[in-house]
């Protein structure tokens, strides 16, 4: 089955006093990847939202954005932080004293200065936090997975089309391959006539070396697994797994067999063909990037 690499999905649930709300973004990559953005007091959490998304997403760029509130995840006690207090203090009090100022500087405006006082807070419980993290990743994995389905099945009907397009082409050079060998045993006739006498052509050698040449230039082989690429790369699109990297492979395999009947034709029309089989290859590749 045909799946998308790209996708959106957003998951929030609330529940025992926590709220966390769960945003999921794929692109396409290679390899199954995953980012998880989640506040530090929560990191140890990091790895089991990855296993969460990997157990449903083979291949794709995931980026994973937590937040999480709750009476017990708030900002904390403050905490006069001394040394900063008497670093602030003692370094006003020798500014004024520079300045010839007597007053001593009031400790109201130094507790407002940046980093007097910090915030402790108490280690959250991340079981009770993941019984409301992992119901809302699998919200936005099951919305994002819905979205790549989606998107996948357009793809699909893209592809086919293609394929069949291929299939045309490939026919059409077969339905042309007969004649150019019978084309180019005239050219090769006329070409002679011009550089020596008729009578003087040796016939048996002049078959044999038709013969080699047509053996050489023969593209039944190509156009046979051409057709047998095509065939597969159909069936594996309705594959129940993800089939992005068997689809790339296949379509290397058919550029590789245009390349050759490219590199045998001797006729111009098998040459204009050839182009058109490479751009729809190359058309697919394009959309094949984005399955999974």
């Amino acid at each position: 089955m045909v799946v998308s690499m790209t996708g959106f999905g957003r998951g929030e649930v609330e529940t025992d006093g926590y709220r966390a709300s769960v945003e999921l973004r794929s692109v396409n990559g290679r390899y199954g990847e995953v980012s998880v953005h989640l506040p530090r007091h929560l990191s140890p959490l990091e790895q089991r939202i990855k296993e969460l998304v990997l157990s449903v997403f083979s291949r794709g760029h995931i980026r994973v954005s937590v937040s999480v509130s709750g009476d017990s995840l708030g900002q904390g006690i403050p905490v006069l932080n001394e040394r900063i207090f008497e670093g602030y203090r003692d370094g006003l009090a020798r500014l004024q004293t520079r300045l010839g100022a007597s007053n001593a500087p009031d400790p109201l405006q130094v507790a407002l200065m940046p980093s007097v006082f910090e915030f402790e807070t108490s280690p959250p419980d991340l079981e009770a936090v993941w019984k409301v993290v992992a119901p809302a990743c699998e919200q936005a994995v099951t919305q994002c997975q819905s979205m790549r389905t989606t998107e996948g099945k357009q793809l699909a009907a893209d592809i086919v089309q293609r394929v069949h397009q291929l299939e045309d082409l490939v026919g059409q050079i077969q339905e042309l391959a007969p004649g150019q060998v019978a084309s180019t045993r005239r050219r090769l006739d006329e070409k002679l006539r011009e550089l020596i006498a008729p009578e003087s052509v040796d016939q048996s050698r002049l078959l044999t070396e038709i013969a080699l040449l047509s053996e050489r230039m023969d593209i039944t082989e190509e156009t046979v697994r051409f057709h047998s690429h095509n065939e597969q790369f159909l069936k594996t699109l309705g594959r129940d797994e993800p089939v992005g990297r068997r689809l790339n492979f296949l379509l290397q395999e058919m550029l590789r067999e245009a390349n050759t009947i490219g590199s045998k034709a001797g006729d111009t029309g098998i040459a204009h063909l050839v182009v058109g089989v490479k751009e729809e290859i190359e058309k697919l590749r394009e959309q094949v990037q984005n399955i999974e």
